[in-house]
């Protein structure tokens, strides 16, 4: 996907140079395939571990501070580039996948207990915020991503995106369609209907600036 305003590139899949991985908790810490890497939450509490490989991709890996597994993530050894973004209270996390991918979709994961669960709520949301503004979109063409979690460490900024020919198959309703901003919540997947903005203007996405995300 383009760009955000405020945050790194994603990653594309062809990307095997070990020198882009890493980052911030606020720009997000991106994994490249077959590097090692290891994203710690904002308390080093938890981390994300991908141990480096040549061919078979270990499990990647939730660990405690004391070293030990608290889980395997199966949905992210997929052998391509993502990126994490973790909350300030160090229990959630979400994931960017590798541009291009047929998982660009954002995951949320809490970690609770001794387990890690992914939460989709806020992802359907999201696409029925879309697909309700634009109805011409299938839901499973639309690929909600993650910004930025705001500082409240609750809230997640979030844009939907489609393919060009998203539209293409509708014989109902007009076929066009535009990304959308908006800001929804991780727990109850709830989107703030004030959030709502189309994303104007070609290329690059830029977040806006006023209202709810002047908040930084």
């Amino acid at each position: 996907m383009p760009a955000r305003s405020g945050t790194s590139p994603q990653a594309t899949a062809l990307n095997a140079n070990c020198a882009d991985v890493g980052g911030d908790v606020k720009q997000g810490y991106q994994f490249i395939v077959t590097c090692a890497g290891r994203s710690y939450s904002p308390d080093r509490r938890y981390s994300i571990l991908q141990r480096a490989y040549d061919e078979r991709q270990p499990q990647i890996e939730v660990r405690d501070a004391r070293g030990r597994t608290v889980a395997t993530l199966k949905s992210l050894s997929d052998d391509m580039p993502f990126r994490v973004f973790w909350s300030r209270d160090s229990r959630w996390f979400f994931v960017n996948h590798h541009v291009g991918s047929f998982m660009d979709v954002m995951q949320l994961f809490e970690i609770v207990g001794g387990s890690v669960v992914e939460r989709d709520a806020l992802v359907r949301s999201a696409v029925r915020t879309a697909t309700g503004r634009f109805p011409c979109l299938p839901s499973r063409g639309v690929l909600p991503n993650g910004a930025r979690w705001l500082p409240d460490g609750r809230r997640i900024v979030l844009v939907t995106i489609s393919r060009p020919d998203a539209c293409a198959e509708s014989t109902r309703h007009r076929r066009d369609w535009e990304p959308l901003w908006m800001i929804g919540d991780a727990r109850t997947g709830r989107i703030d209907p004030q959030s709502v903005r189309i994303a104007r203007g070609d290329g690059e996405l830029r977040e806006p600036r006023n209202g709810p995300y002047a908040r930084r």
